[in-house]
C-alpha cells in the first residue's frame, strides 16, 4: 500500500528535487498577476487535458475560477503559498488524481522549513482516522483513533483538507488522512502543538516535530524493531514454504531492462525451488511505467489477453516538452492538429515462449492505494482472468487519466500538471469504480492493533483450499 513511509520518503524527494529550483514562495504577488495565473491554467487546461469536463461541468468549474479570481481581488497581494491555498481546490474539482499544482513547500531547502509537523501517520478505515505510526513524545499506539484535533472533529478534518488533495471524493478522502501529518499544519497555521482527541477518552497535547526530527525517530524506530527499509528494491522475492513463494512488486517506477534482469533471477529461483502457487504483492505499487508490468505479466502468463485502450490529446505544449527533453513522439501524434484525439483500441497481446514462466497457480494482492500503471497492472489480471485478485478494491478509479504535462503558471510559478492521457481497461468503463477484487478482503481497525495482514492471510487460505 501506499503508507505514510513511503509518503515521506516521496516528502523528502520533492523537497530535494524541487528546492534546486527554489524560489521565496513568501513573495507578495498582486492581483492582477494572480488573477492572469488563474486564466492562464484555465487556457492550458482546455488545450492539454484531454477531457478536462469528465467529472466536472465547464460551467461549474469556470464559476470557480471567478469566485477565486474575486477573491484575490478583494484580499490583495499575497504570497505563492497563500495563493496555492486559494488555487488548488480548483484543480482538485477537476477529480483527476494526475491533476494537480505542487505544494510551495516543496521548492524550500528542506534545512530552512520551519514547519511544525503534526506527528502520526494516519490511515482511513471505515470513516476513521486511525494511527499507522507515531513519533510523538506521547505514547500512542497503532490502531487508536483519531476523533478530533484541536477541536475539529475527523470528518471535518478530512473535508478541509481533501479540498486540496487531487483525485475524485473517496480518493481525496483516503489522501488527506494519509497526508494529516502534513495537513493538520497547515490547516492550522502551522502551530507548535495539536490537542488531540482519541476515541478511548484520552485527551493529549502533542508538541510538533520539524521534518528532521520526524526523519530521526523514524530511523531510530526502524533500527530497533528492524523492519525491511522503507521504499527497498522493485522486487523482492521470499519462499514461504509448502511449495509458495511471495513476490512483492512494489513500484514500476525503474529501468526497464533492469528491471527484467531482477525478474530472470526471481523466476529462476522460483524455477528451481518447484513452487506451485505464487503470491504477487502489488498493495505498495503507485505506478511508474507500465511496461514493467507488461515484463512481469509475461513471467506468470501464456495466454493472449487484451491491454488497456487510450485517448491521447494533441497539444502544441505536449510536443515542445518532449522535443525539448529529447524524448520520441509517435508521428501520427504530431500530425493531428491541437484538439484533436488519439485513440488506440485495446490490442490483444499474444506471449511468446519463456522458459523462465511460472506454470503454477498465482494470486494477485491489491490495496486502495494501488495506484496508476500499478492498478492497470491489476485491471489487466482481472479482466483478462490472468490471476485471482485478493485485497481490497483500489481507490482510483479504473478509468483514469495519465501521460501528465508539466508547466508553470506564468507569474506565481506555481509547477502545474494536467493529463493528456485517458486509459479505459480491457472490460471497458461502466462506472467510476475501482479495480474489484476476485476476493475482497477489508482492512479493519483491529489489524493495525495485533499487525495481522488479513490479504495476504486470505491468500494463504485460498493456496490452503487449492484455490477455491
Amino acid at each position: 500500500m501506499k503508507c505514510p513511509v513511503s509518503l515521506l520518503a516521496v516528502f523528502l524527494s520533492s523537497f530535494t528535487l524541487l528546492a534546486q529550483q527554489s524560489f521565496d514562495v513568501n513573495q507578495r504577488l498582486g492581483p492582477e498577476q494572480l488573477t492572469e495565473d488563474v486564466d492562464f491554467y484555465l487556457k492550458t487546461l482546455e488545450e492539454v487535458h484531454v477531457d478536462p469536463y469528465a467529472r466536472v461541468s465547464a460551467r461549474d468549474l469556470r464559476a470557480r475560477a471567478e469566485e477565486i479570481k474575486a477573491q484575490v481581488r478583494r484580499r490583495g497581494p499575497m504570497t505563492r503559498k497563500e495563493f496555492w491555498v486559494l488555487f488548488m481546490p480548483l484543480v482538485s474539482a477537476l477529480q483527476d488524481s494526475h491533476s494537480y499544482v505542487v505544494d510551495p513547500r516543496f521548492f524550500v531547502k528542506p534545512e530552512n522549513d520551519e514547519t511544525k509537523y503534526f506527528p502520526v501517520f494516519t490511515v482511513y478505515i471505515d470513516g476513521k482516522i486511525v494511527v499507522k505510526e507515531s513519533f510523538a513524545d506521547e505514547k500512542i499506539g497503532p490502531g487508536a483513533i483519531i476523533t478530533s484535533v484541536n477541536g475539529v472533529k475527523g470528518d471535518e478534518l478530512v473535508r478541509k483538507i481533501s479540498a486540496h488533495r487531487p483525485g475524485v471524493g473517496r480518493e481525496r478522502a483516503e489522501s488527506a488522512v494519509l497526508w494529516l501529518w502534513v495537513g493538520a499544519a497547515e490547516l492550522f497555521g502551522r502551530p507548535s502543538a495539536f490537542n488531540v482527541s482519541l476515541s478511548d477518552g484520552r485527551r493529549l497535547r502533542l508538541r510538533g516535530l520539524s521534518l528532521t526530527e520526524i526523519v530521526e525517530r523514524q530511523n531510530a524506530a526502524r533500527a530497533s524493531n528492524s523492519p525491511a527499509a522503507p521504499g527497498g528494491p522493485p522486487l523482492e522475492l521470499k519462499m514461504l514454504g509448502g511449495g509458495v513463494a511471495y513476490l512483492n512488486a512494489r513500484t514500476f517506477s525503474y529501468d526497464l531492462e533492469k528491471y527484467k534482469e531482477l525478474l530472470g533471477d526471481a523466476f529462476a529461483r522460483i524455477k528451481a525451488a518447484g513452487v506451485r502457487d505464487l503470491i504477487i504483492d502489488v498493495r505498495a505499487n503507485s505506478g511508474g511505467n507500465s511496461a514493467l508490468g507488461d515484463a512481469l505479466l509475461d513471467m506468470f502468463n501464456s495466454k493472449p489477453y487484451r491491454q488497456y485502450s487510450v485517448r491521447w490529446k494533441r497539444s502544441a505544449q505536449f510536443v515542445e516538452e518532449m522535443r525539448r527533453r529529447n524524448r520520441p513522439v509517435p508521428e501520427s501524434y504530431v500530425r493531428l492538429r491541437p484538439g484533436e484525439i488519439l485513440s488506440g483500441e485495446s490490442g490483444v497481446v499474444r506471449p511468446g515462449d519463456n522458459p523462465l514462466r511460472f506454470r503454477g497457480r498465482v494470486y494477485v494482492l491489491s490495496a486502495k492505494e494501488t495506484f496508476s500503471s500499478g492498478q492497470m497492472f491489476l485491471a489487466i489480471v482481472k479482466d483478462n482472468k490472468l490471476a485471482t485478485v485478493v485485497g481490497e478494491e483500489t481507490t482510483a478509479p479504473v478509468c483514469n487519466f495519465g501521460e501528465i504535462l508539466f508547466f508553470n503558471l506564468p507569474h506565481s510559478r506555481l509547477r502545474a500538471s494536467l493529463s493528456t492521457k485517458a486509459f479505459a481497461p480491457p472490460a471497458g468503463c461502466k462506472d467510476a469504480r475501482g479495480v474489484v477484487p476476485d476476493k475482497t478482503v477489508e482492512r479493519r481497525v483491529e489489524d493495525y492493533l495485533t499487525g495481522k495482514d488479513p490479504i495476504l492471510e486470505a491468500a494463504l487460505d485460498l493456496i490452503e483450499r487449492g484455490g477455491k
